[in-house]
């Protein structure tokens, strides 16, 4: 499958997007350890949620391209249909 200069981007940034979830949740959950586990746990978790929306933000970009890419698929596979029928009756469809 061949992906556009976009997807390679959005695809990038995505595994940027993960770095960030796993430094921002480590940094703080360190940073807090002295206070007790629970609080350093919780503090994790805020730490990661800028992160994890990024990743929910750029894997809905990633859905919509992948939903684009198949809407194309079905275009063509529909417009192939259409010609079939119109150049040969349902003849050639009955070889499918």
């Amino acid at each position: 499958m061949r992906r556009t200069l976009v997807e390679t981007v959005l695809n990038f940034l995505l595994g940027a997007a993960w770095a960030i979830v796993m430094l921002g949740a480590l940094l703080l959950f360190w940073s807090f350890w002295p206070f007790g586990i629970v609080i350093a746990l919780m503090a994790g978790v805020v730490g990661s949620l800028f992160g994890l929306f990024l990743v929910v933000l750029l894997e809905v970009a990633a859905l919509q391209f992948e939903k684009m890419r198949e809407l194309r698929h079905q275009t063509r596979l529909l417009e192939k249909i259409h010609q079939a029928l119109e150049h040969g009756g349902d003849d050639p469809l009955r070889h499918h």
